[in-house]
């Protein structure tokens, strides 16, 4: 098992820690908390205490159709 820990990509806020089989892939999706996708935009595996995957939230396709998605 390996940990891993999710930060958000612009503000460097851990958002989970969790041990999972393996580190997630850059590209991948990954639910938080069960509440919220992220996909993985970079990650460092060589930290001596977990794997770190840098995140941002997806776009939901209600907010696609409407706009609404506000990149911060």
């Amino acid at each position: 098992m390996v940990p891993v820990q999710y930060r958000d990509a612009q503000t460097d806020d851990i958002l989970d820690y969790r041990y999972q089989e393996e580190a997630p892939a850059i590209g991948q999706r990954v639910m938080l908390d069960g509440v919220w996708e992220c996909e993985v935009l970079y990650r460092w595996q060589n930290v001596m205490t977990c794997s770190i995957a840098y995140v941002r939230p997806t776009r939901s396709r209600d907010r696609e159709r409407t706009g609404a998605y506000a990149a911060a």
